[in-house]
């Protein structure tokens, strides 16, 4: 074999071996995304989780240039996909539309949860937030809060507070008021919403707390009387309605939220990105226009304030749950 014919040989070796890498390389080197990227919802399509998550992925991708496609998840009250995105490669193209009842309130409610919303995620940015509306019948003689305590405490038996189902948000919100004022109120749990909306307004139950696109309308039509908003600040869509704590009721700040995640390990450049993405999204008038068929209103907030939330509700919903000795079905 001549030197001519090895280093021939070495040269072409070279480049094969060159030729095989260079795809990977190439990819290595591209900027986050590189490829469509799946945004897990753990609850059913049409649903506040869902549009919310569809309202952001279609803003991302105009921003990003590449698809975010929406992959709806359902099952065992948000378990089942958000336990999916935990177990998905941590590479910034599996992310999850998280929300209170998922990340705060299942770690109390299943011991032997199968995620961790702090160890096994890692937060990327709050994107939504509504306040709870406090409703009772027309029927009811009370127009604030002052005055539905007064009546709850002269009721021997107490008042009844509807809710969609033990567990949920709109429970626990019900269960943190009653020990918030004192007042004795028997906790009526439905199967959904709509039944327990029905059962209000026809004065059978005397109050509940409901998410502000369900009710806002029963509230309009005179059919539900509003007495607060859960926040701190009052909401844009019931300015005239005082929050729970202008009334008196002390450390009551509920909201209904929407917030992303990724999988714990996911590069710190793919989560800057999205975190920055988010934000931009959020200032859009298209997310206000969108959000606002729901209630709901934007919101700019990094990981750290996404972190900061989920463990300080985590631990107020856990005493919750404990004290009211809240069990599922």
């Amino acid at each position: 074999m001549t030197d001519e014919f090895r280093i021939t040989r070495r040269a072409f070796n070279a480049l094969g071996v060159a030729s095989l890498l260079a795809p990977c390389i190439s990819r290595a080197q591209q900027p986050y995304p590189a490829r469509p990227v799946k945004v897990v919802v753990t609850y059913t399509p049409g649903g506040a989780n869902d549009i919310s998550a569809r309202i952001y992925a279609h803003l991302l991708s105009q921003d990003l240039n590449q698809p975010f496609v929406v992959e709806n998840k359902p099952g065992a009250s948000g378990i089942t996909g958000t336990t999916y995105a935990a177990r998905s490669e941590p590479d910034g193209y599996t992310l999850l539309l998280g929300a209170g009842g998922t990340m705060t309130i299942n770690p109390g409610l299943f011991p032997k949860l199968s995620y961790d919303p702090l160890k096994d995620f890692t937060p990327i940015g709050i994107v939504a937030r509504a306040p709870l509306v406090l409703v009772v019948s027309p029927k009811l003689p009370v127009k604030n809060v002052r005055e539905l305590i007064a009546y709850a405490k002269s009721k021997p038996e107490g008042i009844t507070f509807a809710s969609p189902g033990p567990g949920t948000p709109l429970h626990l919100a019900g269960e943190l008021f009653t020990r918030r004022t004192g007042i004795n109120a028997i906790h009526i749990p439905y199967r959904g919403s709509a039944p327990a909306l029905n059962d209000l307004m026809s004065g059978q139950v005397d109050m509940m707390f409901d998410v502000l696109s369900s009710s806002i309308g029963f509230i309009n039509g005179d059919k539900l009387r509003a007495l607060a908003v859960s926040s701190a600040e009052r909401s844009s869509y019931l300015p005239d309605v005082p929050t729970a704590i202008e009334q008196g009721v002390k450390d009551f700040d509920i909201t209904s939220w929407f917030g992303f995640f990724a999988p714990a390990g996911t590069p710190p450049e793919a989560i800057k990105v999205l975190t920055a993405s988010l934000a931009k999204a959020a200032a859009t008038p298209q997310a206000r226009e969108q959000l606002a068929a729901m209630a709901m209103d934007p919101v700019t907030a990094d990981n750290a304030a996404l972190r900061e939330l989920v463990q300080t509700e985590q631990a107020r919903w856990r005493e919750v749950i404990i004290a009211a000795k809240v069990k599922t079905e």
